[in-house]
Formats: C-alpha cells, sequence, structure tokens
C-alpha cells in the first residue's frame, strides 16, 4: 500500500512538471469547494497557471465553466491531459 501511494505521488508531480499553461487536464471525479460543484468529471480545463508554494503543494489552476471562478487543483486529482498542439518555439 505504502508503494501504491508513492507512486501516485510520482505520478502527479509528474503531471505538474510535464505540462505548461494552454495544455488542458481533465479529472478523476467532480470537484467541490464547500460543498458546491466547481469542476466536472471528464472535461477538459485549460491550464491558466501552476503554483508551487511549497515541495508538496502544487497546484494547476484553471477556469471553472461552473462558478467561472479560478480554481487550484492538485495533479493527484488529474486522470488524464491533452497537450496544446500549438506552442511557440522560442530560440
Amino acid at each position: 500500500m505504502h508503494e501504491q501511494n508513492i507512486n501516485l505521488l510520482v505520478d502527479s508531480e509528474f503531471f505538474w512538471y510535464s505540462l505548461e499553461p494552454g495544455d488542458k487536464i481533465m479529472l478523476e471525479m467532480d470537484y467541490y469547494i464547500q460543498g458546491k460543484l466547481v469542476l466536472r468529471q471528464g472535461e477538459a480545463y485549460e491550464v491558466l497557471a501552476k503554483t508551487e508554494a511549497s515541495v508538496s503543494d502544487i497546484a494547476f489552476v484553471v477556469l471553472s465553466d461552473i462558478t467561472e471562478e479560478l480554481v487550484s487543483v492538485h495533479p493527484f486529482l488529474v486522470s488524464d491531459y491533452l497537450v496544446n498542439p500549438v506552442k511557440v518555439l522560442q530560440n
């Protein structure tokens, strides 16, 4: 069980480091804040920003299609992702 938890944390960190603003994430389940639905399972949400308050406190920032508010989502809740096919390359 302990090894499985470590794998889940490694996977969530992989998502956070691999994805950039403009990419899209989908959640494992509906996401509620204070009992209010803010994000839906399976809906693709564009990553607007990434935050890192500390090593163990990382999140994606997305816009709720329900409340139209910014929502911080821990990568642990991400079930799938779409990499933005149009990225500007800088030299």
